[in-house]
């Protein structure tokens, strides 16, 4: 499986910081880069105010990272993707699985 680690990936993490009207605002600032290997999963339809959505989700595979923040992005070329969840997929800490979701712009 490693050698099918071929794409190229840039994980962010989020940084809260206080504006000046005292709410928060999100900037992803850049972590590290990845080899990873992408495979489709699922795409599903909505209807969002009379508009069609389509969410394309994604099962990522990269090789184990202990401290893999709760919240992150990775980008994908132009595509961002949303990590949903991370797993350990054989307790034996050499890969990790990623379900993320294709956020669209």
């Amino acid at each position: 499986m490693i050698g099918d680690m071929r794409t190229r990936l840039g994980l962010y993490i989020p940084q809260e910081t206080v504006d000046e009207l005292g709410g928060t605002q999100i900037q992803w600032n850049f972590q590290r880069a990845l080899w990873a290997h992408i495979e489709p999963k699922t795409q599903s339809e909505t209807r969002e105010n009379g508009r069609l959505a389509v969410t394309q989700s994604y099962l990522v595979t990269l090789r184990f990272i202990a401290d893999f923040p709760e919240r992150a992005r990775l980008i994908w070329g132009h595509r961002i993707l949303r990590v949903i969840t991370s797993s350990d997929p054989d307790n034996r800490k050499e890969r990790l699985h990623l379900i993320c979701e294709e956020e669209q712009q």
